[in-house]
């Protein structure tokens, strides 16, 4: 991808020069201001990295979304421990993310969506582990808006879904369904204004039904 270019720094150099990238020079931080790394013994984050660059690209204007990853939860073993490290730097992220996009004005245009692929069972395995469970969760925040501050949807005691109307987002056993991933990704395209972009067209819900989750 280089081409003739022998050396990072040149290609870094390159790549600032080309109209799309040169824009974000008067937006870096100085390197006094860029976040470091948080860690906790033998736990490291770039988290906040990774918040800070999408929040630079967004003021930018080079970017209008961004995928900000943190490993580390599928803890088949030690979970109580591993799960307090990763939970209180992951909420000490979210919080630096609203201050940080606050600061530079635009986090009054930010739509954070925050979940995982699937969760963790209900009950300890032999290694004081949690192992995979299809029950999960999303969080979607956003400033100003009517939809927040609530939750839909409910397990049992043994974090079993049960099942919601889609109209009344209610627990209903008659006429109910259960929630799943393409149900809540399904509403995020309607709301983000996707649902009728050519690209998503090559992947429809079939046979998922409509929740109004953002009235």
């Amino acid at each position: 991808m280089a081409g003739n270019l022998d050396n990072r720094e040149a290609f870094l150099d390159a790549i600032t020069k080309t109209d799309e990238i040169s824009v974000l020079d008067e937006f870096i931080p100085s390197a006094n201001d860029i976040r470091e790394l948080r860690s906790n013994g033998d736990f490291f984050s770039n988290l906040e990295q990774q918040m800070q660059i999408a929040v630079v690209a967004f003021k930018a204007g080079v970017a209008v979304t961004a995928d900000l990853v943190e490993g580390g939860f599928d803890t088949h073993n030690d979970h109580d421990a591993q799960h307090e490290v990763l939970f209180s730097n992951l909420a000490a992220s979210i919080d630096y993310l609203w201050t940080y996009a606050e600061e530079q004005g635009i986090a009054d245009r930010l739509v954070l969506i925050i979940g995982s692929d699937f969760g963790r069972t209900p009950r300890y395995n032999a290694n004081d582990g949690k192992d995979h469970w299809p029950i999960g969760s999303t969080l979607v925040m956003e400033q100003n808006v009517s939809y927040t501050n609530q939750v839909i949807g409910e397990t049992d005691e043994g974090h079993n879904a049960l099942a919601i109307n889609p109209d009344s987002l209610e627990r209903d056993d008659d006429n109910g369904v259960i929630i799943k991933p393409a149900h809540v990704h399904k509403v995020l395209r309607n709301y983000l204004g996707l649902a009728d972009n050519p690209i998503t067209q090559d992947f429809v819900f079939n046979n998922t039904e409509d929740f109004d989750f953002f009235g």
